[in-house]
This record gives structure tokens, sequence and C-alpha cells, in this order.
């Protein structure tokens, strides 16, 4: 393989770490986990206590954070806010949700970020996991590929073999859109690969669509021009992102109040990123992935937008019940679950008041 062309694949491979997080979740239609309104009569739907910050957070206090492709780590720091931490955090990197639930599962992590669907895989297999903090670009990265040209919608995939990795984001965003389309998981042929491996499925001829995400989606389409992207991340609108914790982390006062800062930390961080999109491209795109400027500037400008975060459950309970609702209808999980296990509202004042001031709006959203 030319070297270029090998530095160019492993590059885009290590993007799809962070960038996934932003990419196809959820239900295939629905904006709801970009706004900001709460449910109901305008309350969050949680029973958590609301907390805030203590001024002192107890000596000693480590915070174990799980990150995919040190994300958070980079966010934080381009930002500022990894300064005058009145407690340790110690970073864990992985790729992608399954991993994650995997390090929970043995205690290795307090707390760490998904997307929706680990979310649901974690309820199913009775882990005691709950979201406390969700955040959302405007936009997302990814989208389904049609190796001929031939796919226009998600109708067009009856009879097709599609590419995507089960029991993940992907998965979630073709049942989705099959469901939308009028069809179900047995009108198509799954060809189960990890997201690494859509490119060269497709090429293969081993399938004739499939669900990927940039840069990925660039380098296949500048590499085969007949293909197309068919269904574009306009149409897959749920990008939510989940910042999780274990009820062991939630039982412990002194790693609450530690991960009720790190939560304010992180909206002021994207909240100065959003600002500072110039800032955000060199950092995270070009240094740590590896993109030219000029794509790196385009993805931020024209690609993710704005990030802001939401109450919680708020507004993504019905899509993610939605998702829940056709994972267990594919068989994919064994039973009906009910997602308002999955949020914890304790820090929905504490957040939306450290947006409202990084972002000098008024109170009370």
């Amino acid at each position: 393989m030319h070297p270029l062309r090998s530095s160019r694949l492993t590059l885009a491979l290590v993007l799809i770490g962070a960038l996934t997080l932003g990419f196809l979740s959820a239900c295939s239609s629905s904006d709801a986990s970009t706004r900001t309104s709460t449910a109901g009569d305008g309350e969050p739907t949680t029973t958590a206590a609301q907390v805030t910050v203590p001024e002192t957070i107890p000596e000693g206090t480590t915070l174990r954070i799980g990150d995919q492709l040190d994300y958070l780590k980079t966010v934080l720091a381009v930002s500022g806010q990894d300064e005058d931490l009145p407690y340790e955090v110690e970073y864990a990197s992985f790729v992608g949700g399954p991993p994650m639930l995997q390090a929970f599962r043995g205690d290795k992590v307090d707390a760490g970020f998904v997307a929706s669907t680990p979310l649901i895989f974690a309820q199913s297999a009775d882990q005691e996991i709950s979201a406390v903090a969700g955040w959302a670009p405007e936009r997302g990265l990814g989208g389904l590929l049609s190796a001929d040209g031939s796919i226009e919608d998600w109708k067009d995939l009856k009879g097709k073999k599609v590419a995507y990795q089960r029991g993940t984001s992907a998965e979630a965003a073709v049942l989705g859109g099959l469901d939308e389309a009028g069809l179900s998981i047995d009108d198509i042929t799954t060809v189960d690969v990890p997201i690494t491996q859509i490119n060269a499925t497709l090429a293969g001829g081993s399938a004739d669509a499939g669900l990927s995400t940039e840069p990925l989606i660039s380098l296949y389409l500048q590499d085969h021009p007949e293909a197309t992207l068919a269904i574009d991340a306009k149409t897959i609108t749920d990008r939510a992102s989940f910042l999780i914790a274990s009820k062991k982390t939630l039982d412990d006062g002194a790693k609450t109040a530690a991960l009720a800062d790190f939560s304010t930390r992180l909206v002021k961080a994207f909240a100065y990123l959003n600002e500072h999109k110039g800032e955000l491209a060199e950092a995270v795109f070009v240094k740590q992935y590896g993109l030219t400027p000029e794509r790196a500037a385009q993805l931020v400008e024209s690609g993710n937008g704005s990030t802001e975060f939401f109450p919680l459950p708020g507004d993504v309970l019905e899509p993610q019940q939605k998702v829940a609702d056709l994972f267990t209808a594919a068989g994919q999980i064994p039973g009906e679950i009910d997602v308002t296990q999955e949020f914890d509202g304790r820090f929905n004042d504490l957040i939306e008041a450290a947006q409202d001031e990084a972002t000098g709006r008024e109170g009370g959203s």
C-alpha cells in the first residue's frame, strides 16, 4: 500500500472513536435530543435531588473517567477547564461504548461518555449505570453510503446487503430508518462488521450499502466515484452523547461532588469551543486526528456546528424509548425495557446554570 494511503487510513481509523459519538444514534427523524426544553409541564422527569458543587471536595478524591481517544481530555485542555481541579482525574481511553461498558462492569471507571445505544444495552444487561449529563451538536458527521449510487432512501434498502456493526449506534440508525420506511430488519441482509471495515466491505462487493462516518465517507467517495452518500447526517438527527456514571459512584458523596464539578467544566468547555472553532479544529482534528487544516475547518464549521447540553431525560426520553423498542423487536435485547431508568437528572439545574453562565444567557430557559 502506498505510504500516503496507509497514513490516511490510519488517521481515519483513529477518528472513529470520537466522531461516532455524534454520528448515528437512535431514531432517524427525531430532533428531540438537540432541543433544550424539558418534559411534561416544564420540569425534568426525574426524582433525583438536585445537587450543587460544594466549595470544597474531600482531599484525595479521584475520579476515574472513561474517555474515547482522549476526546474529553482534549476538549477540557483546549478550553482551559482542566486547570486547578480540586480532585484527581485518571483517564482511561476506549474506542466505542461496548468496551466502556466492560470497564464499568469490572469497576475500572467511575464515569465515562457514550452515545444512546450503549445505555440501552447496559440497562438490558442489568448494569447499574445512569446518564447524568447529555449534549449534542447541531449536526452529525455520518451517513449511509451506496456502493453503486442506486440507493437513495431507506426504502431502497429492501433486499439489499447493508454493512454496520450490531449493537452500536449504527444499528440504531438502521432500525429507525427501516421502521420509518415501513420495513424491518428482515427486509435486509445484515453484514456485521466494525465501522473501520465498512469501506473495505463495500469496495469488495460484500455489501450494497454501509453506515459510515467522516472522514471515512470522504475517503470512500474520493476513491469510488460511482458511490454516493445516500442518506446524510441531516436525515439521521439524534446525535446525543451522555456522561454516564455507575450507581457506586453516585452513592459516593465525594465522587458525586467531583463529577458535578467535572460536568460543569464540560459545559463550559464546549461553550468555549463553540466560540473558538479554530482552536477546536487545530487541537482535535488536526493535531490529534491528523486531518488537513482545510478539512478540519470544514468539519468544525459546517460539520458538527455548535454543541449544547440538554436536561435529562426531557425530550430525549421518547426517541430513546423508541430505539429500545426497535432493538427488542429485532431480537437484539431479550425483552422490553423502560428507558426512564437510564437517566438521573440530579445535575440538571447545575448544568443549566453553567450553560447560561458560559453563554451569557439569562437563567431559567
